[in-house]
């Protein structure tokens, strides 16, 4: 597993904890032992359940980040040359060794993977077949 990976994992961990706090704090604020505290606390209560929203939203975009800094082969046949290719000065795509050198693109994010899936130029690609490995950090 590369620091990257480990990175995104932790972040997930982080989140899913946060997660699970704030349903807890809902299920308080639901319920009638919520209206038995002071209103100072209430409103305590709602700036923490408001601040603990927004770090959600920064772990989430610090995920995405954290997941799109890992860069993937995309291995469409089983054999040496059988790496998805991008000639990035012509824009068209190729199999060929994995090389990730020159004009070559052979490391790819998650997120142009998942465009990939999407395109309808790789239809014939059967996805499920498809070997996808990270890059290991040189």
């Amino acid at each position: 597993m590369t620091n990257k990976e480990i990175n995104a994992e932790k972040l997930n961990v982080e989140l899913f904890e946060l997660e699970n706090k704030m349903k807890k704090l809902q299920e308080f604020v639901d319920s009638d032992d919520f209206l038995s505290i002071s209103t100072i606390n209430q409103m305590l209560l709602a700036n923490q359940m408001v601040g603990m929203a927004m770090y959600r939203d920064s772990l989430h975009k610090r995920i995405k980040l954290a997941e799109n800094n890992i860069k993937y082969t995309v291995q469409v046949l089983p054999q040496s040359n059988g790496y998805l290719n991008l000639n990035r000065r012509e824009q068209v795509w190729c199999l060929l060794p994995n090389n990730n050198v020159g004009d070559y693109q052979t490391h790819f994010t998650q997120s142009q993977i998942d465009e990939m899936k999407d395109n309808p130029f790789f239809a014939a690609i059967n996805w499920d077949n498809v070997k996808i490995e990270p890059v290991e950090d040189k």
